[in-house]
């Protein structure tokens, strides 16, 4: 059965003057009735109202005023959120936790620069209460950032990702890009590492009050194709899983459905779409209504930007 595709534009106004705001959105979720998205670039989050067929910037928040003591706000580090998702009235939030090799000045374009980076700042998993983000009054919490109970250490300590952990994103080393919020549960998605060609994906449980369990991870592995996980959303008991390459290879791209299951056998989750080879590089999906919306990352010269609006597509699975 064929899908169907349309395209929406998001308006970001008078932030969309930031020229790397609109060309890196990373992150979308539906939280009725608003549409919430992120950069991987800067230090905030943004909210946009339905106008016009598509959807247009409500208001821009800055995460040093949702969370606490967040590393890198004197330098203007970037927190690089790659994921949001939504559930019970709560918008969560998580960094890629990676490091990255540092880009080699342009003088210097045809060499690999041999240091690399890691920053505190990209280790953020947290939660806002909407409401109360709205109001200007935030309840937030945040996982601790540093330390064996922060996220990174802990998935540290599974013994298919330890290996991985030194080295940089987009060289197979850790780099988180999928969030997805179950009922007590909590969904991990890594684009890297891939092991032996498997993806990864953790899950963590929540307690009562909606808190990181203590509990250790269970690490799920699924057959790809090859391909490492760039986000995943819920839709009822299914998880969608938006794949592509750790590297950064322009494709390929693919959507899979994936039914859970408490196994440490490979799953092989179901492949749903599969973008055309160095087309687009979807980064983040959402569900609204029913509907998949997905944003993609764009060069300077994409047709996908228009001023302060960046192009969104929509489809009917």
């Amino acid at each position: 059965m064929a899908i169907k595709r349309r395209s929406v534009w998001l308006d970001y106004q008078a932030a969309g003057e930031d020229a790397a705001l609109v060309r890196n959105i990373s992150a979308i979720v539906w939280a009725d009735p608003y549409l919430w998205t992120a950069s991987d670039e800067g230090r905030t989050v943004e909210c946009l109202e339905p106008h016009r067929g598509g959807f247009r910037l409500l208001r821009q928040f800055g995460l040093d005023e949702i969370f606490d003591h967040l590393p890198g706000k004197k330098d203007g580090d970037e927190i690089d959120l790659e994921s949001l998702d939504f559930r019970d009235g709560e918008l969560w939030l998580c960094g890629s936790h990676c490091i990255v090799r540092k880009q080699a000045r342009k003088s210097k374009a045809t060499m690999v620069d041999p240091e690399l980076r890691e920053r505190k700042s990209r280790r953020l998993l947290g939660r806002v209460a909407v409401d109360s983000l709205l109001n200007e009054r935030p309840r937030s919490y945040a996982v601790p950032l540093t330390g064996r109970k922060s996220l990174r250490e802990r998935l540290a300590g599974d013994p298919f990702i330890r290996p991985f952990v030194g080295l940089p994103s987009k060289e197979n080393g850790l780099d988180i890009e999928g969030l997805a919020i179950g009922k007590n549960r909590l969904f991990i998605g890594l684009r890297g590492p891939v092991v032996d060609s498997i993806a990864l994906v953790a899950e963590l449980s929540l307690t009562g009050v909606n808190k990181v369990s203590a509990r250790p991870p269970i690490l799920h592995f699924l057959d790809l194709h090859g391909l490492g996980v760039r986000d995943l959303t819920v839709r009822g008991e299914t998880i969608f899983v938006l794949a592509g390459p750790v590297t950064a290879a322009h494709g390929p791209f693919r959507l899979y459905q994936w039914s859970r299951r408490m196994t440490k056998r490979i799953q092989r989750p179901r492949r749903v779409y599969c973008w055309p080879n160095g087309s687009v590089a979807p980064e983040g999906i959402c569900f609204k209504d029913g509907e998949l919306l997905v944003v993609y990352d764009v060069g300077n010269d994409d047709c996908r930007i228009r001023g302060a609006r960046c192009r969104a597509d929509i489809f009917k699975l």
